[in-house]
Parts: structure tokens; sequence; C-alpha cells
């Protein structure tokens, strides 16, 4: 891998953080993210109408299920920030490319091999590291803690991550083989799409949700931190998807889980969170393990 590409991946990944950071920091996680939905149908729209997109029927089956899976991760993402704190949330719900391999053993025929169970191996010990509520660390608790609320959402959202993965990775697929359009276009065509169609769903749970009065005081408040969290989000996925016409994808989500380690510092440090230096260790074991996964 060309360091122009690792230097790319790392400022996807410092992005990737920043719009989970600044999300966290919201006076309400799960109405900023009804406003982060507005932005992004508006840039949706304009984007469509530049250029119309032209989606083969076989694909509609996959975004679909990618929207709904989308939306549920939203749910439990904002409820776990909601809950918890972001060095502890976030590191969980970006375990995904662990687990991934295991699920494509089984549904995807794909085989696992003895590097990659050391680095899924990694992985779980840091997430019990990152389990531990306690001065010392108590393996007999890890049980226990798994019942705590934000421990709850952030598994929740880590099972929806590994669901939405794998729903894409054949949609792209199928992408691939009925459109000639350009490999970059369709990766937004899709991404915008599904994103689109699930953030109308999720709008209209907020709508429910919560009163109207609240809803349009944090748009008034924290506008500008929504347009962050999206520019951010679009920035840190155009990164990616630029990257990975010409690197492996393996190695470009090996490199991209550095942003875990961003996250653990800015929690710990900017937003004052605890066991700071226990969950850097676990994000530097996670990190090691996903590049044994991706390398292998």
């Amino acid at each position: 891998m060309v360091l122009n590409s690792i230097v790319l991946i790392l400022l996807s990944a410092f992005c990737h953080a920043l719009w989970n950071f600044y999300s966290k920091s919201s006076r309400d996680t799960r109405i900023l993210f009804f406003w982060c939905g507005f932005y992004t149908l508006a840039i949706a729209f304009v984007a469509f109408s530049i250029n119309q997109p032209v989606i083969p029927k076989q694909v509609w089956v996959y975004i679909a299920a990618s929207a709904f899976v989308h939306l549920l991760y939203r749910l439990f993402l904002t409820h776990a920030y909601t809950v918890g704190e972001i060095s502890f949330v976030y590191p969980i719900t970006r375990a995904a490319p662990a687990f991934l391999p295991l699920f494509a053993l089984l549904f995807l025929k794909e085989r696992i091999s003895e590097q990659g169970m050391i680095g899924i191996l990694c992985v779980m010990v840091s997430i019990v590291l990152y389990q531990q509520r306690e001065a010392r660390i108590h393996f007999k608790a890890f049980l226990r803690f798994l019942r705590e609320p934000d421990a709850l959402w952030a598994y929740a959202t880590l099972v929806s991550v590994i669901g939405y993965s794998l729903i894409d990775k054949q949609g792209m697929s199928e992408f691939h083989h009925h459109s000639t359009d350009a490999p970059l276009w369709r990766a937004v065509t899709y991404y915008l799409m599904e994103n689109s169609i699930s953030q109308v769903f999720y709008g209209v749970s907020c709508l429910i949700r919560f009163p109207h009065q609240q809803i349009v005081q944090i748009g008034r408040t924290e506008w500008k931190r929504a347009l962050v969290v999206v520019v951010l989000s679009l920035t840190s996925y155009s990164l990616i998807l630029y990257v990975l016409m010409t690197e492996k994808v393996s190695y470009v989500t090996a490199v991209r889980q550095c942003s875990v380690i961003f996250v653990v510092l800015l929690g710990g440090y900017a937003l004052k969170e605890t066991y700071t230096k226990r969950r850097l260790i676990a994000a530097v074991v996670m990190v090691l393990g996903i590049f044994l996964i991706a390398y292998q």
C-alpha cells in the first residue's frame, strides 16, 4: 500500500471519529440524526438532479434490505450514545471487520486462516477489556456487564453493522454485474439511495417519538453541528471510495480501524470519560487484530 493511500485512509478514519464525537457531544444525538438525515436528503436530491441514477432491478432488493438494517443501526447507535460513553460504545460498534469473516464463513462459504483466527481472538480480548467497569479487571463480571444498557445497545449496533456490511457486499457485486455506470458513481448512488430511504423512516420515527418543539429547538441550536456531521461523514466515505479504486478492501478496512484509537483519545481527554488508558490499550489490541485478519 502506497504512502498516499495510507494518509488518505487515516484522514478518513479521523473524519469518521470526529463525526461520531460531534454526534455524541450533542444535547440529543437521536434528534441530531434527524437533522443529519434532512441534510443528507438534500444532498441526494441535488446529486440525483444533476445525474439521474439508473439502478438495475436486481439491486433494489439489496438497497431496500440495507436501508432497513441501516434504520436499525441509527436507532441502536443513537440510543447507545444516549446512555453510554463514546470511548466504550464506538470501539464495539467498529469491531465488525473481525466478526465478518465468521459470518462470511457461515453464509458465503469463505475460509479463515490461522492468522485470521488469532486476529479475531485479539478483537475478542479487546472487547473483554472494554467491558470492564471497575478498577481491577474481573473476567467473571463480563457477563454481568453485558446486561448494562450501553452494552446492549452497542452490541445491537455491532450486529446491524455486520448485517448491512454483508448485504452491501452482495448488493455492490450485483450492481457491478448489471450496470455500466462509472464504479465511483455506482457506489455513491447505492450509498445515497439506501441512506435516503433509511433516513426518511428514521425521520418519521423521530416525529412520532419526540415533541415537535424539541426537534425544532435542536435544529435551530445545532444545525451547524448537524451539517458538520454530514460533511465529515460524506468526506470520510468519499476518501474510502477513492482509495478502494486502487487498494485492497481488507487493507483499507484494517488501516481505517485507527478511528477507534482516535475516538478513545477524544472521549477520554475531550469528554473526560472513564478508563481511558485501559480502553486505549484495548483499542490498540483491536486494531492489531484487524490487521492480522486483513493481512492474512
